[in-house]
């Protein structure tokens, strides 16, 4: 389904799109596609080894979990996915495109745990800022169906400090949708929200993300997060950051949260936490 949506650019979808100007054709899709990922960095006269020859591979529109210790370089992976930050060696290619092209583009979308909503704009106005920054045509009927999506219908024009910690984070996630991209980049989205909170954004941010399918790389702490969420966990080693293993999560979609009582889950739990753990006592040795 999703090749399909990505590759037709002449259906009602399209036509309806918030971008209404010519979008480039996307070249076929590989999915995440890092090989020997190294990044240094200078502090003062110390040199900081942050990742060490990483490599990741997945299909194209499948949702990546990078999990992993604190300091073990998740977030700078994904900084240069984004294009925040470039590698000392190796290479981070989506669909085959750097960093650069996906941003020339206007191919990734980003949400980080700080919503970065600027305060002024409301709900709306901050979900339309994307199209604005990329001199799109704003389209207030596809504005409407994506706080509909995110459910903020009657918050379109709140402000950030009239929302809960949680629904700034809908709003986040909304603008980082607005674009159609066919990347979504998500950097602990709910780290910073209680447990409970966190748990019914991961089953929105699931039937958001089914609607809207992306290749997505996730950076999370949370190990039932990533299994309910991924098609594929990375779990990443201390410092400097290197690739453990690749875990498939072969549980079935969509996914429920009566899975998560599943033999199955607790299998895949129990196996990301040995290897886990492992990569925490690295960081201590």
């Amino acid at each position: 389904m999703f090749a399909a949506r990505r590759t037709n650019h002449k259906d009602t979808t399209m036509e309806n799109s918030v971008a209404k100007s010519v979008v480039p054709l996307r070249p076929p899709g590989t999915g995440i596609d890092i090989s020997g990922l190294t990044k240094t960095f200078s502090l003062g006269r110390e040199q900081v080894h942050a990742l060490d020859d990483v490599n990741i591979k997945t299909s194209e529109g499948q949702f990546l979990s990078l999990l992993g210790p604190s300091g073990c370089g998740k977030s700078t992976v994904l900084r240069i996915l984004a294009g925040l930050d470039t590698p000392t060696a190796g290479v981070a290619l989506i669909d085959g495109r750097s960093p650069k092209e996906l941003q020339r583009d206007h191919e990734l979308g980003i949400a980080f745990q700080d919503s970065a909503l600027l305060p002024w704009r409301s709900v709306e106005s901050n979900i339309r800022l994307p199209l604005e920054v990329a001199g799109r045509d704003v389209d207030a009927t596809a504005i409407a169906d994506l706080i509909g999506l995110v459910g903020l219908g009657g918050f379109e024009k709140a402000k950030p400090a009239q929302l809960s910690g949680g629904m700034r984070q809908r709003v986040s996630i909304a603008r980082a949708l607005v674009l159609r991209p066919s990347v979504l980049l998500l950097d602990e989205p709910f780290g910073a929200l209680d447990d409970m909170t966190r748990q019914r954004l991961n089953i929105e941010l699931l039937r958001i993300w089914t609607e809207k399918p992306a290749t997505t790389l996730m950076v999370t702490h949370g190990i039932a997060e990533a299994v309910f969420l991924s098609d594929v966990v990375a779990v990443m080693g201390a410092r400097p950051g290197r690739v453990v293993e690749m875990v498939p999560i072969d549980l079935p979609r969509p996914r429920t949260p009566e899975m998560m009582r599943s033999p199955e889950f607790h299998r895949l739990h129990d196996h990301l936490s040995d290897l886990l753990f492992g990569a925490g006592d690295r960081l201590s040795a």
